[in-house]
């Protein structure tokens, strides 16, 4: 609903509405134009404008740039946002300096103080739109300025389980755009028992987190093998409706699952303890995917394939793996094979020992007998 006694400035559903009513390109321009005057005079007046008011300019703003034209003006304006209290004030805030300032921008450093002040908050709802402000802009300056702090954050007992997934995430984007600036330290011990987390919705995030930095450091997260392969076996081994609400078309949690075998592609096979447990998991799923359909809907099929085909990589990986005799440092190294190249496969055996596949790929692999 529109708050009339707010004036026309504030209406910002009114602004839009009147931009699709436009007959031609020339009418959205003048209009934009026109509104454009009006925002930057109430900006430099002498009156000073309140919370809401602030809010609804730069969401016009926002949603002006959005459409394709520049907007110069109105960034300090969404930085003050960023000091209130009201949900939606401090969402537009976040959301203009999401999408409009430059990593570069001078700004950055009083940005910074505000998502200092929301993480020291402890209030979940403005740590994540903090942690989502440091993902989108990602800038250097931001990476040594949370680098050292989001860590914590992960693996603290007392943050909420959203938070823990926004963190792990924003931790992700720092490392792959300035990997040195994130320290390892006592931290790296602690994160791979996220994979371990009740809350399921989490473990995601963790997973992808994890996967990227044990590509350069193996040996600081290598126990996290034996969690990520007992994860897997509770999802291949449970039924649909234990996993209701992360099932998709009959394949239960088809993301995770994914996710957790690339990990493990990270590493030589397991110990013999863990090993017998990855073989029943890689024969469940093999065998799961020699068994009818039990949708014709091509989501249940693409989920499926996807878990079927990460589970062939990780057996040609392994498999490699024995073959040259990798460690765990050479093994994360080891290149991944291609979809195309597991969907080329062509002979399988396996028996209650232990599962030995040997592939053949058209493109690159040679067959074995």
């Amino acid at each position: 609903p529109v708050d009339s006694s707010r004036g026309q400035g504030g209406r910002v559903n009114a602004f839009v509405f009147s931009l699709f009513l436009g007959k031609s390109k020339e009418a959205e321009i003048k209009r934009i134009n026109k509104e454009l005057a009006n925002i930057r005079s109430k900006f430099k007046g002498d009156k000073a404008l309140d919370g809401y008011s602030k809010k609804k300019y730069v969401c016009k703003l926002l949603f002006i740039f959005l459409l394709g034209h520049d907007i110069d003006f109105g960034h300090m304006e969404a930085r003050n946002l960023l000091s209130s209290n009201r949900y939606t004030e401090k969402q537009i805030g976040y959301l203009f300096i999401s999408v409009l300032v430059n990593s570069n921008s001078e700004l950055i450093r009083l940005i910074n103080n505000a998502i200092k002040n929301d993480l020291a908050s402890r209030n979940p709802t403005f740590m994540g739109l903090a942690l989502h402000c440091i993902a989108n802009v990602g800038s250097r300056e931001m990476a040594e300025a949370f680098a050292g702090e989001i860590p914590k954050i992960l693996v603290a007992g007392d943050t909420m389980d959203s938070v823990k997934q926004s963190a792990a995430l924003c931790l992700l984007r720092l490392y792959r755009t300035s990997p040195d600036l994130v320290p390892m330290g006592d931290w790296t011990s602690r994160v791979v028992h996220l994979l371990n987390d009740q809350h399921l919705g989490g473990v995601p995030a963790a997973t992808s987190l994890i996967t990227t930095l044990a590509q350069k450091n193996p040996e600081e997260f290598k126990t996290s093998v034996s969690l990520a392969v007992s994860r897997l076996s509770r999802i291949v081994t449970s039924a649909s409706t234990d996993l209701q609400d992360y099932t998709y078309y009959f394949v239960p949690a088809p993301w995770l699952s994914v996710k957790l075998l690339r990990l493990l592609q990270c590493y030589p096979p397991p110990d013999p303890a863990v090993r017998g447990r990855l073989t029943e998991c890689l024969e469940t799923i093999l065998n799961k995917a020699q068994e009818p359909p039990k949708s014709k809907k091509v989501q249940h099929s693409n989920a499926k394939n996807a878990v079927l085909f990460e589970t062939i990589s990780l057996i040609i990986h392994h498999d490699r793996c024995v073959s040259s005799g990798c460690t765990a440092s050479r093994c994360a190294q080891v290149k991944r094979p291609s979809p195309r190249g597991c969907a080329n496969c062509c002979q399988s055996s396996f028996n209650r020992r232990g599962l030995s596949l040997r592939l053949c790929c058209v493109s690159s692999l040679p067959c074995r007998k």
